[in-house]
Parts: structure tokens; sequence; C-alpha cells
């Protein structure tokens, strides 16, 4: 009998523990990546318990996975690169996706998941992610500083140079080393010394042109009231500004840039796949997925919110479509790539120019 109780306690305290703390559905992201209110939302429409963990980095978040169990998370394209290399995702089961693969999301994304996927180590990305969120790197700007515009038509990234202007730089090696290499015609990918050694060497010029800061969320508290000139960001950023100033601009060099996909992907240690399945569909509706872009700001990637959003004139960001609109041109832009002995030189490198 003493046995039968010990294993009753056990029990019940078991599910004191589920009912009190533990999440049906947990989720790690990138922050205020998700509408609040979706989240509970579908908590009561399913009878749940959903823990949203908001991820700094891609790095991090990838350690933090190995650490931890989630059933959910939103990484970026290379870091699920990555994650396919170290085994640590599911396969994603299409037949319980309520968009079709091939024709549910929008098109010049599927054109960059197919270079993606084609490349010459090519990255089976839909096999594993389903796409989220989607954007380009770029340069937000003050539209009312006379000849601005043309000097970013005329120098892209070479703008970064002038001491004239006021300029912020994101702080991120990737990016940062992005905007090098384009300047200098090379792939945001290369892992030739010597071109990385000319990308370092370019931003060291640009740190010491004056005027320049590296920030990363001041940008969008900074932008509306035009506190810079020039600033490296992502487009669903200078959506979110554009709402709060008009006269803001937003160029995307003729030299190439990086574009990006942001999509959700299962953990091979989720312990609720099938929940998962559901937040997907359920953030992937198309009602849900205009109030989650709307919040976010950032590019929907599905096909039919995309195309709302750029064509139909009641849609919250028709008059801020000339950046929500990503222009993938397929000879010059480029996804970032899983390389290890790259990164770290990013790295390095760039802790070298911010404290030099």
């Amino acid at each position: 009998m003493k046995k039968v109780w010990v294993l009753l306690l056990v029990l019940i305290s078991g599910l004191l523990l589920t009912s009190c703390g533990e999440a049906d559905l947990k989720i790690l992201l990138p922050t205020e990546y998700l509408e609040e209110e979706l989240v509970k939302q579908f908590e009561k429409e399913n009878k749940v318990k959903v823990k949203t963990i908001s991820f700094a980095s891609n790095e991090a978040a990838i350690s933090r996975l190995k650490r931890e169990t989630f059933d959910l998370m939103i990484p970026s394209d290379y870091a699920i690169e990555q994650m396919i290399e170290e085994d640590l995702l599911l396969p994603i089961e299409w037949d319980k996706i309520d968009l079709d693969r091939d024709t549910g999301y929008a098109t010049p994304l599927m054109s960059i998941i197919r270079g993606y996927e084609e490349a010459e180590k090519p990255v089976p990305l839909l096999d594993y992610a389903v796409p989220y969120f989607w954007g380009s790197l770029g340069i937000i700007y003050n539209a009312q500083k006379e000849g601005l515009t043309e000097l970013l038509e005329e120098e892209g990234w070479g703008a970064f140079l002038d001491s004239s202007l006021k300029k912020v730089v994101y702080d991120s090696s990737r990016d940062g080393f992005a905007l090098a290499l384009k300047y200098l015609g090379y792939s945001v990918n290369s892992n030739n010394e010597t071109e990385l050694q000319a990308a370092e060497a370019l931003l060291n010029q640009i740190k010491d042109s004056g005027n320049v800061l590296f920030l990363t969320d001041q940008i969008t508290d900074d932008m509306p009231d035009l506190k810079h000139d020039i600033a490296l960001t992502y487009n669903g950023d200078a959506v979110y500004v554009r709402t709060q100033q008009p006269n803001v601009g937003f160029h995307t060099p003729k030299q190439g840039t990086n574009v990006f996909v942001d999509a959700l992907v299962i953990p091979k240690k989720s312990r609720n796949v099938e929940l998962a399945y559901k937040f997907i569909n359920f953030i992937s509706e198309h009602d849900n997925a205009v109030v989650n872009a709307e919040t976010v700001c950032y590019v929907s990637a599905i096909k039919t919110v995309y195309e709302y959003m750029i064509t139909d004139e009641t849609s919250a960001f028709y008059d801020h479509r000339d950046i929500y609109m990503v222009e993938y041109n397929e000879e010059k832009d480029e996804l970032f790539r899983y390389i290890p002995s790259v990164k770290r030189f990013m790295d390095d490198a760039w802790a070298r120019v911010r404290t030099r």
C-alpha cells in the first residue's frame, strides 16, 4: 500500500508541475518577432500553454538549443544550414502543412530558395523549414538631405566612406562584412583570405572616416528623429521606421546585397511535434499572417499576404511598398552560407575594427 501511495504522490506532483509551469509548446525566436495576441489566441483556441523565448543571435540560439528542449524555432537560413549539417532538425512533413510547398510562398522568395537549393553546395531548405519572414540588407537614409539620394544611387555601399555623413553600421560581423565585400565586388560568402583582409581594411577605412556609430536596435529608435544620415539595416526595420517617419528612404545598392529567409523549424528534441505543426498552420493562416506582419513589419513569406501588402491600397504597408517589396537580383544578391572558418575570421576582425 505504501508503494501505491508513493506512486500516486509522484503522479500528482508531476501533474501539478505541468499545470503550474511547464509549457505545452516552447518556441525559440528572435526578439519581437511574433505578435503576442496571436499567441494568446492560439492558447485559447487549443487550450494549451505556449512559452516564447527570445534570442539575440542565431549562434546563441543554436547553443541554447543544444542545451535545452524546444518545440519550434525561427532561425535564419545559414543557421538552418548548420542545424541540418549537425542533424538537429526533423524533416518537415509537408502533408501536414496547409500551404502548398511550391505555390504557397511569395514568387521572388521562391527564386531565392531555389538558388539556395541549386547552389554548388545545395541546401535543401524546404525539406527542413517552413518560410516565415524574409527580406534584404540595405541602407535606410534621410531622404530630406540634399543630394543624398543621388549619392546612394551613384556610390551604393561606398557612401559609408563619406566623411561628411552621419553613419551607422549595424553592429554585426556578417552584415558589416557583407557591406564591405559587396562594395569590393566579392561574394558575401568569400572564403578567400586576400578578399577577407581587403574587406577588413575597407571597414577600417569606414571607421576612420569619422561620424560612424555601431548600433543594433537603437537604429529604429533614432531614425524616426532623423538622427543619422544613413544606416545599414534590413528592409523590415526600414518599413517600421517609415511608419513613424515619412521622410526616410531605403536603398539597395547596385553592387548587390544579402537576402535572407527566416523560417519555422522543428528541433529533433521537440516534445510536441503535432502541436508544433498546428502552430505553424495557425500563424500561416492569411488573416493571422497579415496581423503578424503588420506588428513585426517584416516581409511575410506567404504569397497571398505579400501580394496583399504591396497591391491592396487598404493594406498597412501599401504606402511603404517601395521598401516592403524585395527586388531580388539573381546575379548579385546572396544568402549567407554556413562557413565556420569564415565566421571566426569575421568575428575576430570585427572586434579589431570596433576597438581600433
